[in-house]
């Protein structure tokens, strides 16, 4: 007779999982309780994944590509990431650097591929474990309490990336790479580009910028904001005789013109 417990991805699951402790976080606010975010390109298996570990006491997101994988990395802050590597587009494999620059949190491969060499290239990359589907229920929930055994829990990176834009900003190691190259800031360039990125895409005022660099708000401060900004724009701009990530609107302040970032802050 089959053992009830043993269930593989594909088959039904029983009644008692909708009873599941661990909560949904595409639908509910975080709690205390460990969180796994997972990346695939089949809302039927994340689903159904979710299931069984809601079932196991794990808060749950799902994400089906690279931009929903950034987005929902930054909002729950996942302790463990599970990641199919066959994904259109931006595979697995594109994702993983890409939530590297974001968060220190274990990935954990959940993939259908047989193909041993996937295995290896995944540790080989730092990826802490290989499960191959169909798996047995009990043993993936044992490999995530392993890998969160493993590690500290997962703490955010204080980076905001501007995917569309192509543009990081790491603030604690004080780096911006734009459109993959690495730019050379002087101190206060780099401040007031930290202080935009910040309220992206909001405008941020003369006077809070003029306090925030120098303690005060002047002429002479306003006077030093546009040298900085014509420096930034030198560096940052396609053609800085016609800005567009850097605006200036009169009377009013500086806007760092991009689309909705995500972060590990």
């Amino acid at each position: 007779m089959e053992n009830p417990e043993q269930h593989e991805v594909g088959t039904n699951i029983d009644a008692e999982l909708k009873q599941a402790p661990g909560a949904d976080l595409d639908y509910a606010v975080k709690q205390n309780r460990p969180r796994v975010l997972i990346v695939d390109d089949d809302p039927d298996f994340i689903e159904m994944l979710k299931m069984i570990l809601r079932h196991a006491g794990f808060d749950v997101a799902g994400a089906t590509d690279s931009n929903s994988a950034l987005e929902k990395c930054a909002e729950v802050n996942p302790d463990v990431i599970l990641l199919d590597l066959m994904i259109p587009g931006v595979d697995g494999w594109g994702i993983y650097q890409i939530l590297r620059e974001i968060t220190r949190a274990p990935v954990i491969v959940v993939s259908a591929s047989g193909d041993r060499d996937n295995a290896v290239r995944s540790l080989e990359m730092g990826i802490y474990d290989y499960i191959s589907k169909p798996f047995y229920n009990p043993e993936i929930i044992a490999r995530i309490n392993r890998v969160l055994q493993r590690v500290e829990q997962a703490v955010p990176l204080k980076i905001k990336v501007f995917p569309n834009e192509n543009l990081r900003i790491d603030f604690d190691g004080q780096e911006v790479v734009l459109r993959g190259e690495t730019l050379q800031l002087l101190p206060r360039e780099f401040k007031f580009l930290t202080i935009l990125a910040e309220s992206a895409p909001r405008k941020v005022n003369y006077k809070v910028l003029g306090e925030r660099l120098w303690g005060e708000d002047n002429t002479k401060t306003r006077s030093h904001l546009k040298t900085i900004v014509f420096s930034l724009r030198q560096k940052m701009e396609v053609d800085p005789t016609s800005p567009r990530l850097i605006l200036n609107y009169r009377g009013v302040g500086y806007q760092l013109e991009v689309t909705k970032p995500v972060s590990g802050s």
